[in-house]
């Protein structure tokens, strides 16, 4: 084939190839104009102060790093693997000096990052947020995303009829979110975020009478057993369903929470009579754990149905957790020993179960008695000298 010149042009990238190239071979003398300088390949490398394992390139004449978060040298090549296919897709590509990332390459990636270190309950939560943000903001940069975004996702959440908290919730861990995408050089400055939503400003919790309703609608043995256990013991869902024969009686009378749970650090809980009754009924039961559930969705579907049929406005399961603090602030226990059994970080946590029920109010303003008090003699008969 004669030589020739080709050029071709596309966009903004205009590619210049010489005549020195057969069909059969690979094209030589090639000359590429971008309108920014590509970064090259990344390679694997391992810092010697710390063994974190790293993928470094260069971009526009600077070398840029990015951490891989582990020290395992096969988890590494697989982090790595999947970022230079990422290149090679271009879900990743050079910009001012810095990677843009999407917004769903992001997600894959953050997600991955977390799924070991954090509990499956808080995995979940910031995979809503950030499947939330997708949903409405599409595939576009990291570096696009602005405040208005934000707002824009908020008012998509409340419209939808999400609950104030659920909409905060969703926000917190979107932020948490973007902020690591800010610590890996995917954006440029932290996104502002607007005030969070207004939030009702008091616990839910169950009197004694609407506990027994919901309790007399329950017709599953074993889920009656696990809406007993969280409000005679105020475990969290995930606790419960968590739940092994080896964490009962660990030491004798106390049931061991594992460090998996919510504050990622083991702890104990006595075993009360009613908690006791209830153990001792799954044991009868056939399975390797206590209870057979093992999603809280499923625990929360179940609750709800049980509310709806006792004619409650639909508390959630978490309630059960604020009905075993609140009785025992209206018992009278001191707020270092709520503080104990609910297992609280900080008693800041443990004051909103001192705001007890107006029934309780009235019967302890009722108990005030002073004794015999005098009565002001003289103001009587003045009024009995002038009524005669």
């Amino acid at each position: 084939m004669a030589a020739h010149d080709l050029a071709e042009e596309t966009g903004s990238l205009t590619v210049i190839a010489s005549t020195s190239f057969t069909w059969r071979k690979k094209l030589v003398d090639c000359q590429i104009e971008f309108p920014y300088s590509f970064p090259t390949m990344p390679k694997l490398w391992k810092r010697p102060d710390t063994g974190f394992f790293y993928a470094v390139w260069q971009e526009t004449g600077n070398q840029r790093k990015r951490s891989l978060n582990t020290k395992e040298h096969r988890t590494a090549v697989k982090l790595f693997n999947a970022f230079k296919r990422d290149i090679i897709l271009k879900k990743v590509s050079p910009i001012g000096g810095r990677l843009q990332v999407n917004l769903s390459a992001f997600r894959d990636e953050f997600l991955a990052h977390i799924e070991t270190t954090l509990a499956p309950s808080t995995y979940e939560c910031y995979e809503t947020a950030l499947d939330k943000a997708v949903s409405c903001w599409g595939d576009l940069l990291l570096g696009n995303i602005t405040s208005k975004h934000i707002d824009r996702l908020t008012q998509d959440m409340v419209r939808s009829g999400l609950k104030p908290a659920t909409v905060n919730k969703n926000r917190r861990h979107l932020k948490g979110a973007l902020s690591k995408a800010h610590e890996w050089e995917y954006m440029r400055a932290p996104v502002r975020f607007s005030p969070a939503i207004k939030e009702e400003d008091r616990v839910r919790f169950l009197t004694k009478r609407e506990l027994g309703k919901i309790l007399s609608k329950i017709s599953d043995p074993e889920f009656y057993d696990v809406v007993l256990l969280a409000a005679y013991t105020g475990l969290r869902s995930g606790e419960i369903l968590r739940l092994k024969w080896d964490d009962v009686d660990n030491p004798e009378g106390f049931l061991r929470i594992s460090s998996k749970q919510k504050n990622r650090k083991e702890s104990w809980i006595p075993i009360n009579d009613s908690a006791r009754t209830a153990l001792d009924r799954c044991r009868s039961r056939d399975g390797d754990g206590i209870f057979r559930y093992r999603t809280r969705q499923t625990i929360s579907k179940l609750f709800k149905k049980a509310t709806r049929a006792a004619g409650l406005p639909t508390p959630r399961f978490h309630d059960l957790r604020h009905t075993f603090g609140s009785h025992l602030a209206m018992e009278g226990e001191n707020e270092v020993t709520i503080k104990e059994l609910m297992r609280h970080k900080s008693i800041a946590s443990t004051m909103v179960y001192t705001r007890v029920s107006p029934e309780h109010l009235a019967r302890s303003s009722a108990k005030i008695n002073y004794g015999p008090m005098p009565v002001p003699m003289q103001r009587i008969e003045r009024f009995q000298d002038g009524d005669g």
